[in-house]
């Protein structure tokens, strides 16, 4: 009696194990960019929040728009010197990135921005 396996055990077996991976990478796929996107999510909140706690010191109702970056907030200590390049998902900087901070219905509105060039 010969030890081993037959080439049609080998093949169910390749096969099982291929269905098995046609199951898992898509969901493993779809969990990874959903934590990518939680990331991006709570990192815009805590960029928002800092620029707020910025804003609460220095901004009076005399001003209309100001701009601040993610570096001013680090340099100013209210944003530990973190990597913030998962924010957009397609950059690998955010030296441009920041908040647009604007004054709309007798309230500061913070809105976070890829480029604050734009606001």
């Amino acid at each position: 009696m010969k030890k081993g396996f037959t080439l049609i055990e080998l093949l169910a077996v390749i096969v099982i194990l291929g269905l098995i991976a046609l199951i898992t990478v898509p969901i493993v796929l779809d969990s990874l960019n959903s934590t990518k996107s939680e990331l991006s999510k709570e990192q815009v909140r805590q960029i928002e929040a800092a620029a707020r706690i910025w804003g609460t010191k220095n901004l009076n109702d005399d001003s209309i728009e100001k701009s601040i970056t993610i570096r001013f907030l680090i340099d100013n200590n209210l944003l530990e010197d973190k990597d913030y390049k998962n924010i957009d998902l397609n950059s690998s900087s955010f030296e441009n990135a920041g908040v647009c901070i604007y004054y709309n219905n007798n309230q500061f509105v913070y809105t976070y921005k890829k480029n604050v060039g734009e606001c």
